[in-house]
């Protein structure tokens, strides 16, 4: 969902005060990411506030397609201290740097589509560098790409390429699941698991909603990746038609997921509702109360 990315100049880490102290945070970083290398980007992706919470962009993709500037005043305006960008919303990594910076927005996190992996990764890093941003997902995997065994096999392999080289440069690359990686079952084993038993320098981005459409748990699954699942994707599953909703307002059980999320060491929470009954800036804020009545930040 991403190609040109955008820059964070906040290296401001004093404020950061909500589940971890800052030496923990920064334990649990080292542990996600491995090595004093990768602290480099740190500050700057938790800087803004001390926020723990963000909101993912692909909520209100068609405002910032419209006004980015005037699509992360909103976000701001309703609360929120970071985000997690998708898609470069026809800006230069420069550009959203500045337009977050301007309006107090960290840049938590992104997600770079696979095409753009397999372009080469130092376009993808030289962007992220601008946008002081460490942690890069992978959104999704075509069809074509995941129809056997051997295919999740071969993503795996890339996987782990793109992640070590990564991670020897700073960076932290993550895969963020859909419910096909559950409903796919190769001898006896969910491709979810395929990929990163065959991936272990890959983080997990966990889409809880996704998980739970993939007829898993989505906090005994969080449970699996201790000081690997740095970014959570919270969404909620609608009590009658199972369609999207607002975090808090639908059936998943948040008290024992939040408690899992904490456990394995997760940094940050990143809201995402993929369709919205309402205005999405409305959505975004629901979510955010809710997640703040529950401790984070």
């Amino acid at each position: 969902m991403l190609a040109p990315l955008k820059d964070h100049k906040n290296n401001n880490m004093n404020n950061f005060s909500s589940i971890c102290s800052r030496r923990e945070f920064f334990r649990r970083s080292a542990a996600v990411a491995g090595g004093a290398v990768a602290s480099r980007y740190l500050p700057a992706a938790f800087a803004a506030g001390g926020t723990q919470i963000g909101a993912q962009l692909y909520t209100v993709r068609e405002a910032c397609k419209a006004d980015f500037a005037g699509a992360m005043k909103k976000v701001a305006a309703l609360g929120y201290r970071a985000v997690q960008v998708s898609g470069d919303n026809g800006k230069t990594a420069a550009q959203t740097k500045k337009i977050c910076d301007d309006n107090g927005l960290a840049i938590m996190a992104t997600h770079v589509n696979l095409a753009d992996f397999e372009k080469g990764l130092d376009p993808i890093l030289k962007d992220h560098e601008t946008l002081q941003c460490r942690y890069i997902g992978i959104p999704y995997i075509a069809a074509p790409l995941r129809k056997t065994k051997e295919d999740w096999l071969k993503l795996a392999e890339k996987f782990e390429k793109w992640a070590k080289e990564l991670k020897a440069r700073g960076f932290t690359l993550m895969y963020h699941n859909h419910a096909f990686e559950f409903e796919a079952v190769y001898d006896g084993k969910a491709a979810i698991h395929l990929l990163y038993d065959n991936a272990p320098t890959l983080q997990a981005e966990p889409d809880l909603y996704w998980i739970a459409k993939g007829k898993a748990d989505p906090a005994e699954f969080v449970a699996k990746f201790k000081n690997r699942a740095p970014m959570i994707h919270c969404k909620d599953m609608d009590k009658t038609d199972g369609s999207f909703a607002e975090v808090g307002y639908g059936k998943l059980d948040w008290d024992a997921i939040l408690k899992v999320c904490k456990e394995v060491g997760a940094l940050g929470y990143l809201v995402e509702q993929d369709k919205c009954k309402r205005d999405p800036f409305d959505s975004l804020k629901m979510s955010l109360e809710f997640l703040k009545s529950k401790g984070l930040k």
